[in-house]
């Protein structure tokens, strides 16, 4: 076709022959005989006006879309031979609707030329098919290619078919995949074929190896560290597989190069690469680099500058003359650096939102880069409106309250940073989802600053069925069903509103939740808590009230004689507030608690088996929480200090010595404090803030006033486990968990009075999907519980490892899986001494333990 096509140029260009023949019928008159042939001088072009034109060969198109396409009009002047032939050919071949277009004339009369336009459509695709691949790739290919029934088909429609498939199977890992296109003619539609896609994509490829060359300043395996999404296979690698994409493969091309620009080596190239089956299941990578010379930062230049001293720019850019070159640095130093340390910020927290630094390379000397940074600082912007938009369920105020920019103050970026964090830690919205969109003012200096969200389900139900532990006096354990709910954005106010059932009253951000647990007669365990978190509306004071009661007995009513169990009824109050000192991270948090202790006959606190306890403390809590984000935190820490307390009785009942009192007698208002400290912190450890490392350290210990008193026998510590026991140790006990190990394994049979913990986690996001967030986690953790100070030893900890996956779904929250192996043999005192009840113990004397999780910090200290 294409040769058709160059013969026909050619001759509408050079030398046509035209044949006229035909007949005119003109008015009253018949038809007349007007023969002869018509030779064109290639050295003698001449004019003809054009006639009539006839389209030949193409009756399911419009004949006057194709004249009009073509160029040529009745009545018009064409210079024969000459570019208007041509011209028209290639018009109507562009279109790529016809595989031969042929101009012709008809006859000429007096100057008036008859052209024939004559064309062979294309074929016309009839319909599809895949063979080879399954029925979600099929649907997967339909969504790549650009096939659909009607299309034209023509030989660039094959080749970019061809190369579509090929290349979404390769970014699969398939790079020896083979896509073959048959073409049949449909007997039913005219001018119509059917494709079948055959598709043979052979084994999954892998990148066997990646290879450096004429590299001396790096090591290899830090260029390939720096690969992010290209990686050789290894023994090793589970969560990134070493496929081969070519889209990242030119991404991270770059990377390798910024890595040797990091390094002052700013000319540095790759000169040539290559990729090639090593084998039929191994890809081979092979680069040559060129490194080029090392350069140096020379000297820097403040121009324009009123606000701030250059002596003071350079202290916040921290670079001087002659540190090595790094280009990312540097803009990273003018632009925005995670940690706030840049020149833009410095200007944009202090309202200067048209701030506008210009870098100008002024010269290299000596392989010192000198530069000269140009600041347009503008005029300071001020805040003029909040617009809040995606709030489809969240009241407006309960956004706004949480929003640092406020119209009237001046612009800060630190604040818009701020307010993402605070408004994700609400939980109410999609944080991958988050908009900041300033909108600039420049005629009147102001700015309008506008935060999109999206609305996520954060209420939760807990439908669950269990098998319990022990039960009471070491009764077999038995089957417990639980029922909780738990509102997060709940609204008391709009309770009573006919409409705001939808299906329950919400958006002003209060939380709620109920929680019911039972197996019948045996055990029975009611929790009801509901926080204000901005008590009048104004400040982030929050109010919490909170009330429980257990039941755990033998199955006789408490009014009957055989009768033994235990029952606790607890209320608390309490206040909480934003500090602005030492800054605004931190937040404090006051309780009074009382708890009711009622013992008939039950030997789970030793000495304390009969009789009633009141418990009446008072709590204060300080913690500072810059973590990003409550669900997969990417950076940020936590530090959290406790205090516990009851009133010191022994001091002023002036009692000296308890050792004729009897437990009733000593123990009737309990008697203790309880200090406690937890540090966690996330480290990203890649750029992509993807793989995390979460190091968590935690200690804790009860005292008493008085020795002769003794510690309280309630609200020790155990250890060991999952943190989900059963009934055995609800009331009474802070359970700490230690995967690896037994549930309450590591402490005595009454609990200890001081603990500590530490805990490392490798964690990386399978997915970051807000309806459902899965990430895996590798941990190492130790940690152990102590009867006395005599015998604590915060090195004397017992050990584990393992691995596990964590899963968010709004509608139930956070569960987990591990599995863990627990590494050291138990104390003399603890309650799992001599081996583990339900935990394999292999050979060597290693613990291995499933443990099942709920909930975001259950266990923790």
């Amino acid at each position: 076709m294409l040769k058709q096509l160059s013969f026909l140029l050619l001759l509408a260009s050079i030398a046509f022959t035209f044949k006229a023949s035909g007949q005119i019928d003109t008015l009253n008159q018949g038809p007349q005989s007007v023969g002869g042939d018509i030779r064109i001088d290639i050295l003698r072009p001449e004019k003809y006006q054009v006639g009539p034109i006839r389209v030949v060969g193409a009756d399911n198109y419009d004949h006057n879309a194709i004249k009009l396409i073509s160029g040529l009009r009745q009545g018009s002047t064409v210079t024969i031979p000459g570019e208007d032939i041509s011209r028209a050919i290639k018009n109507l071949w562009n279109e790529g609707l016809f595989s031969d277009v042929e101009i012709s004339a008809d006859k000429e009369i007096a100057g008036v030329i008859y052209l024939v336009i004559k064309v062979t459509p294309r074929p016309k695709l009839s319909r599809f098919r895949f063979r080879g691949v399954n029925k979600r790739e099929a649907d997967k290919l339909r969504e790549e290619i650009d096939l659909f029934s009607g299309k034209t088909i023509t030989e660039n429609l094959i080749f970019a078919t061809e190369s579509r498939i090929k290349g979404y199977f390769r970014e699969k890992g398939y790079y020896s995949v083979q896509v073959n296109i048959g073409r049949d003619t449909d007997s039913l539609i005219t001018n119509s074929e059917i494709f079948t896609i055959d598709i043979d994509k052979n084994d999954r490829v892998k990148i066997g190896e990646i290879n450096f060359y004429n590299v001396e300043s790096i090591k290899e395996w830090k260029l390939r560290m720096a690969m992010k999404d290209t990686k050789q296979k290894a023994f090793w690698r589970f969560f990134k597989r070493s496929k081969f994409s070519q889209s990242a493969y030119k991404r991270d091309k770059k990377a390798v190069v910024e890595k040797f620009n990091a390094i002052g080596l700013r000319d540095a190239t790759i000169e040539h690469d290559t990729v090639f089956l090593a084998d039929s299941k191994n890809l081979q990578i092979d680069m040559k680099i060129n490194e080029g010379e090392l350069y140096y930062f020379g000297d820097i230049e403040w121009v324009g500058n009123t606000k701030f001293r250059s002596s003071f720019l350079d202290t916040v850019l921290g670079i001087k003359k002659g540190d090595i070159y790094n280009k990312a640095l540097f803009d990273q130093r003018i632009f925005m650096s995670p940690d706030g340390r840049d020149i833009s910020s410095l200007y944009m927290d202090r309202g200067y939102l048209f701030f506008n630094p210009i870098v100008v390379e002024t010269s290299v000397v000596d392989n010192h880069i000198n530069y000269q940074i140009r600041l347009n600082e503008g005029k300071q912007a001020r805040v003029r409106r909040v617009i809040i938009k995606g709030n489809t369920k969240t009241n407006e105020h309960v956004i706004r309250r949480e929003i640092r920019t406020k119209p009237g103050d001046l612009f800060n970026r630190n604040d818009i940073i701020r307010t993402q964090r605070e408004l994700a830690q609400l939980g109410y919205f999609n944080e991958q989802a988050f908009q900041v969109n300033p909108i600039p003012n420049p005629q009147d200096g102001t700015v309008d600053i506008e935060y999109i969200v999206e609305e996520k389900s954060s209420d939760q139900i807990e439908l669950s069925g269990g098998y319990g532990g022990a039960g009471i006096n070491g009764q077999g354990g038995r089957l417990i069903g639980t029922l909780g709910l738990v509102f997060n954005n709940f609204s008391v106010k709009n309770m009573f509103k006919k409409g705001a059932w939808t299906p329950l009253p919400g958006g002003d951000g209060q939380r709620l939740q109920i929680r019911a647990q039972t197996n019948g007669r045996f055990y029975q365990g009611y929790n009801f808590s509901f926080t204000e978190p901005w008590l009048g509306g104004k400040k982030p004071n929050s109010l919490s009230v909170w009330m429980n009661h257990t039941a755990l007995g033998n199955g006789y009513l408490r009014s009957n004689e055989n009768y033994a169990g235990l029952g606790i009824t607890g209320v608390g109050v309490g206040l909480g507030r934003r500090k602005k000192w030492p800054d605004d991270y931190f937040q404090a948090y006051y309780e009074l608690s009382y708890q009711y202790y009622d013992v008939v006959d039950d030997s789970r606190f030793g000495i304390f088996d009969n009789g009633y306890a009141n418990d009446i403390a008072l709590t204060y809590r300080l913690q500072r929480s810059s973590v990003s984000s409550p669900i997969y935190p990417q950076g940020g820490s936590s530090l959290r200090f406790s205090a516990k307390s009851t009133l010191p009785y022994s001091y002023f009942d002036g009692v000296d010595d308890y050792s004729d009192y009897t437990n009733q007698e000593r123990y009737k208002y309990l008697e203790y404090y309880k200090i406690k400290f937890v540090g966690e912190w996330y480290l990203p450890l890649t750029m992509d803030k993807k793989l995390i490392l979460m190091p968590r350290i935690g200690f804790g210990f009860m005292g008493t006033y008085t020795a002769s008193k003794g510690l309280t026998p309630f609200d020790r510590f155990t250890l060991g486990g999952s943190g989900l026991t059963g009934v055995n140790q609800i009331g009474g006990r802070e359970i700490i968990a230690l995967r690896g190990y037994d549930d309450n394994s590591l402490n005595s049979q009454n609990g200890d009075p001081l603990i500590a913990k530490y805990t490392l986690e490798l964690r990386y996001p399978i997915s970051l999907n807000p309806q459902a967030t899965f990430f895996a986690l590798a941990f190492a953790e130790a940690g152990n519980t102590f009867p006395s100070f005599e015998r604590f030893n915060p090195f004397n900890v017992k050990r584990a490892a393992g691995v596990g996956i964590r899963v968010f779904l709004p509608m139930f929250g956070m569960l987990g899986l591990d599995y863990g192996l627990g590494f050291d043999r138990l104390d003399a005192w603890s309650s799992g001494y001599g081996g583990a009840s339900d935990s394999a113990i292999d050979r060597q004397g290693f613990y291995t333990k499933l443990n099942f999780t709920i909930g975001m910090n259950l266990g923790e200290l």
